[in-house]
């Protein structure tokens, strides 16, 4: 059972909420920085600073609906409550700062989106997979679920400013270090070990690997076609 000394599930305890304070600021940092560029007004950034930084935990609690905590509450998108509604106020605050900031500042230093992006999406991925896992999901779906929250915001960014997302470019390592975290995490689970090393070492792991990636431009293997374009195949 996941609990802590003090009896509290896990989704409860400090380290786990602390880690969501944290993921969900730097995901409005990397949100509301990249709208900037397409000089948005104020509402604009709130909006899309906002769906960047909880996309990811919304869309893996529209999948878990139906299930239900070890006390009996429905799990339901959880900035849509008391008292995790605090997380929607996080990230409009910081979305708000960050609208502010661009007013004065001409240029951010290089990297900032994907370096706040990475510690985004290694957070979230965490948070997701400790979350799926605290609530008896079976640990394939953990992973799934760990690699949807870490990615689907970052997805949600990068289609609304225009881009490609990340995770469907061949020459990023993007969703694949987010499954190697969850992957790791699970595995220390399996073996015993207790969960909030588990849960740091996977969170290492994510944010390592994608910033090792980008440094040394590693890709992953890409599709290859199976026809040659351009030429009609015969039925």
């Amino acid at each position: 059972m996941l609990t802590l000394a003090t009896s509290l599930p896990y989704d409860q305890t400090p380290l786990f909420w602390g880690c969501s304070v944290f993921a969900t600021i730097v995901g409005a940092i990397a949100g509301a920085t990249a709208f900037s560029r397409h000089n948005m007004d104020l509402v604009g950034i709130l909006a899309c600073g906002t769906i960047a930084s909880l996309g990811g935990g919304t869309v893996r609690d529209i999948l878990l609906s139906g299930f239900v905590r070890a006390n009996g509450t429905p799990v339901t998108v959880y900035w849509m409550t008391e008292p995790d509604v605090e997380f929607l106020w996080q990230a409009l605050i910081t979305s708000f700062i960050i609208f502010i900031l661009a007013r004065f500042l001409k240029q951010l230093p290089a990297g900032t989106i994907r370096i706040a992006d990475a510690f985004s999406m290694a957070f979230f991925s965490l948070l997701g997979a400790a979350k799926c896992y605290y609530l008896g999901c079976p640990e394939i779906v953990c992973i799934c679920m760990g690699v949807t929250t870490g990615v689907a915001g970052g997805a949600l960014r990068d289609v609304l400013t225009g881009n490609v997302p990340y995770v469907f470019r061949s020459n990023e390592v993007y969703a694949s270090a987010s499954c190697a975290g969850c992957c790791v995490f699970i595995f220390m689970m399996l073996l015993g070990i207790h969960i909030n090393v588990s849960f740091i070492t996977g969170t290492a792991v994510v944010f390592i690997t994608r910033m090792v990636a980008i440094r040394l431009n590693w890709r992953v293997p890409s599709y290859q076609p199976l026809f040659e374009a351009g030429k009609q195949q015969k039925p």
